[in-house]
């Protein structure tokens, strides 16, 4: 086919809030990759983030963005699964693999196929942006970290609680969907405004992370055995779920911060890697993406959440979307129109 002619939101350099957008790279899918023409593009912290203070030195110009929604156009030759012209969604794993042409934020991107896929045609592409790194991220804590059974539409109880700290978060909403179709009952955190939410995403019970006596509260439902995960990342909710775990008998905490210390001798925080599922556990990428996800979507029993707050203008508006994420959201998740298609 001929080349597609691409647009991209480039970062010139580290350390600088100013993306620029000119050309982008030539997508050239190897025989596992596939070419999507991405309609919108969602926003993540660790976009602004990497912009302020990276975590890793890259080389510049680079372009940020892990969260794709939109069309196929291209399929490496060893792709199967999928066909042109199809509705997906796509986890892209720049950071990983240090490749531009595998960045969101550009008109045409290029992912692995286990980190793709397909949506029915009754989810807008807005809403369905919202879902990538959020669903891979849950999928790390949940079964690399904690070891649960992989998600089912006919889930089988476990007779175990997990609490989700911060239930109407990006993480935190997919957290509670994966959690309950593994067969888990559900414990969460949100502000009041976001408790119906939370219980519409499959909580049986929403405390308010704000409360004082928000652990004791929540320890008085748990039982030695049962789960905690923060999906928050902030030194604050660490200690808390750190407390949390140990007062009732210790074990693996999923945090999305790096351990910070000063945790209860009887808990292990670990860090949630999101490029886990597409990178080293792919028996997880395939359970969750490949199987649970599309079904999931399908049979209306996985919520797009939190719903996107949308940013039209195309790539020009991507520098503005990572701006309002800085400053802060509450039960939203900012969504670039890349390119209209629907």
């Amino acid at each position: 086919m001929a080349s597609l002619i691409n647009q991209a939101a480039w970062q010139p350099k580290a350390r600088t809030r100013s993306l620029q957008v000119g050309p982008g790279p030539t997508p050239s899918p190897n025989e596992h990759e596939i070419v999507i023409k991405v309609a919108y593009a969602a926003v993540n912290p660790t976009d602004w983030k990497m912009q302020d203070t990276p975590y890793f030195e890259l080389e510049y110009p680079f372009i940020w963005g892990t969260d794709v929604a939109g069309t196929i156009v291209q399929l490496g030759s060893e792709v199967t699964q999928f066909k042109v012209g199809q509705r997906v969604i796509g986890h892209c794993d720049s950071l990983l693999t240090r490749k531009v042409t595998n960045a969101g934020f550009q008109l045409y991107t290029t992912v692995r196929e286990i980190l793709v896929a397909e949506i029915p045609d009754s989810l807008p592409l807005a809403n369905a942006a919202v879902l990538p790194l959020s669903v891979s991220t849950a999928a790390s804590a949940l079964y690399v970290q904690l070891d649960l059974p992989f998600p089912s539409l006919s889930p089988k109880s476990t007779g175990k609680r997990i609490v989700i700290w911060g239930g109407s978060s990006s993480v935190g909403s997919s957290a509670i969907q994966l959690a309950v179709a593994s067969g888990l009952e559900v414990v969460a955190t949100a502000s009041q405004a976001n408790h119906d939410l939370v219980r519409s995403l499959g909580a049986s019970q929403v405390f308010d992370h704000r409360a004082p006596s928000v652990i004791d509260q929540m320890a008085s439902v748990l039982q030695p055995g049962d789960y905690v995960v923060d999906c928050i990342g902030s030194p604050d909710t660490q200690a808390k779920c750190g407390e949390l775990v140990g007062r009732i008998g210790g074990g693996t905490l999923p945090v999305m911060l790096w351990p910070q210390g000063g945790l209860p001798q009887n808990v292990r925080a670990v860090f949630v890697n999101g490029l886990d599922p597409g990178m080293v556990n792919l028996d997880v990428g395939n359970a969750v993406w490949r199987k649970f996800i599309p079904e999931a979507l399908a049979a209306g029993k996985f919520q797009a959440k939190p719903d996107p707050r949308i940013v039209p203008g195309g790539l020009e508006k991507v520098q503005e979307g990572i701006d309002m994420l800085r400053q802060g959201v509450s039960a939203q998740k900012i969504v670039i129109e890349i390119s209209r298609s629907e």
